[in-house]
């Protein structure tokens, strides 16, 4: 089946290398660093970000005689390159993204840059791992019903403002959800979020000034998210992932992320706990032949990260 998915995403990768993408200046995102690009002769292209103070730098060279395909060596200065193990990069467009592609030795997609109007990579971190948490939940346990969206966090249908916290920029995995005017709000506190298969648990937790982070404090509530016609996953067909985030998640829970984008176009499986699975999925409708799934770009770059994490340590 992996054989079968993987065959799909690369006859559609390989369509769109055939034409010449034009380089855009300006930020590209890899999921904690937005990269300055810079054009220099004969096509290369110095790639600069700076993070905590360290100067991070790589430098994309074409391959001779292959489109938009490129190898990565050191900068011109003795700065961070944190692509020093990558084999090939390939530049690529599709559904109104414009990414560079990360491959290792065995030829897997282990990183993907996009360019982003925004140069602020907390902004774009923030974004990107937020999108994943808008839905609605509910908690059997403490009889809640919580609404997520970019905005506010509705807590019994009284809202209340939350703010994810940074540390140097990037992303904790960490909230602080305020009071709520008016009421009472149960989730009101530090709150340290971990996706799970079902939804997400939020532990509760306390800053220490010692170690200069947030330490959980025991407390923990699990939030299912309610029945939804596109799926658990369906950010996974909209947004673009990166390792940072997927991290985050399970093996189990992964590979059921990575199938439930081939679901969603009606991919029939071989496994029997992805049947069982997929079967009891009011949204999913398996086609005839596999012959007839189609990702989108965004999807198929997706699949082959999600699966890079899961093989990873």
């Amino acid at each position: 089946m992996t054989k079968t998915i993987l065959s799909i995403i690369a006859l559609c990768l390989c369509t769109m290398l055939g034409v010449q993408a034009q380089i855009k200046a300006g930020n590209w995102y890899n999921g904690w660093l937005c990269y300055t690009a810079e054009e220099e002769p004969n096509g290369v292209i110095m790639m600069n970000a700076m993070a905590e103070g360290e100067e991070h730098e790589f430098v994309l060279v074409p391959v001779a005689g292959k489109t938009n395909t490129y190898r990565v060596t050191d900068g011109h200065n003795d700065y961070v390159n944190e692509y020093s193990d990558i084999a090939t990069v390939r530049h690529q467009k599709g559904s109104g993204l414009d990414v560079f592609c990360f491959y290792d030795g065995k030829n897997q997609l282990k990183a993907v840059m996009s360019n982003e109007r925004d140069w602020d990579a907390e902004q774009v971190s923030r974004k990107r791992w937020l999108g994943q948490f808008y839905a609605n939940y509910t908690s059997v346990e403490n009889d809640l019903r919580v609404v997520w969206d970019a905005y506010n966090i509705t807590v019994d249908g009284h809202q209340a403002n939350y703010k994810v916290e940074t540390f140097n920029g990037l992303v904790t995995g960490f909230v602080t959800i305020t009071p709520v005017e008016g009421g009472t709000n149960f989730l009101e506190g530090i709150w340290e979020v971990e996706p799970t298969l079902q939804g997400m648990v939020l532990h509760g937790a306390v800053f220490n000034p010692e170690e200069n982070w947030w330490v959980r404090n025991g407390v923990h509530i699990a939030l299912e998210k309610t029945a939804s016609e596109y799926g658990r996953f369906s950010f996974a067909s909209t947004m673009l992932l990166n390792t940072q985030t997927l991290r985050k998640y399970d093996k189990k829970t992964l590979r059921i992320m990575r199938n439930e984008i081939m679901a969603r176009h009606g991919y029939r499986f071989q496994s029997k706990d992805l049947q069982e699975y997929f079967g009891k999925q009011s949204w999913y409708k398996p086609v005839t032949s596999n012959n007839q799934v189609k990702l989108s770009f965004v999807e198929q770059l997706n699949v082959e990260l999600i699966k890079y994490t899961e093989n990873s340590d």
